[in-house]
């Protein structure tokens, strides 16, 4: 366990210490946070398990909503920090998903399920995450469209294998036995029909190729960067049967 805790924290440490974020990105991705935490529509008091939480925007927004939050993370430095703000964490690297004394009203997977090794371990993480959902309770994925993304789904990130689409995650959550199953394209944080034609042709910018032309240039790292945020996700729930 302990040489695990090691590896997931050289994976992850970038995220936190070389990889920091923009003002401007941070901005993007809590107002991401705060439209999936709208779309779940939770009641005060509710139960929220996030799987890979990172930087724990989101988990800011269900501390101050006075959710019962907890999360599952696989980075020490970022599981501290989650309890420092008053998060339940279990330090753990997923599939499988660990031993976990409660059931839960809402489970959340944001920028996590494209990052599972294969089908077979995307399965067997939502059938789990059904066993820990209360009778009725919602499973959350938010997802980069590949579609939209291509050869920037594996491009941007390594540890990117499971490629995730609308029609993919919803086939995913039906054989993971879920039920009135809904979903919704975002762009960057917005959605609606305008937002579909910005990311139409946000995915045709050339920012990717110059920073692959020019590795050493941090404007078109950042603009590369801008780019990933304004691409097409996927937002998606399916609820355990009562």
């Amino acid at each position: 366990m302990a040489e695990e805790t090691k590896e997931s924290d050289a994976f992850f440490d970038h995220f936190s210490r070389q990889d920091k974020p923009t003002g401007m990105g941070m901005r993007l991705t809590r107002a991401l946070a705060h439209r999936i935490f709208g779309y779940i529509q939770a009641a005060r008091g509710s139960s929220i398990l996030e799987i890979g939480p990172g930087r724990g925007d989101f988990a800011d927004i269900c501390l101050k909503e006075g959710m019962d939050y907890s999360a599952i993370e696989a980075n020490r430095q970022m599981a501290e920090s989650l309890e420092e703000r008053g998060a339940s964490v279990v330090k753990a690297m997923v599939p499988p998903l660990p031993p976990l004394e409660k059931q839960f009203d809402v489970v959340v997977m944001i920028n996590v399920m494209e990052h599972m090794n294969s089908m077979a371990d995307a399965l067997q993480i939502s059938q789990q995450i059904r066993d820990v959902l209360k009778p009725g309770g919602k499973f959350v994925i938010c997802s980069p469209d590949y579609l939209n993304w291509r050869r920037n789904f594996f491009n941007c990130d390594f540890s990117h294998n499971y490629v995730t689409t609308r029609r993919r995650l919803e086939q995913l959550l039906i054989n993971g036995g879920f039920a009135n199953i809904r979903s919704r394209y975002l762009c960057g944080h917005m959605a609606g029909p305008m937002s579909l034609l910005l990311t139409a042709v946000v995915s045709r910018l050339p920012f990717g190729l110059l920073n692959a032309i020019f590795p050493d240039s941090r404007i078109f790292y950042k603009l590369y960067k801008v780019q990933l945020t304004f691409m097409r996700k996927v937002l998606i729930l399916g609820e355990k049967p009562s």
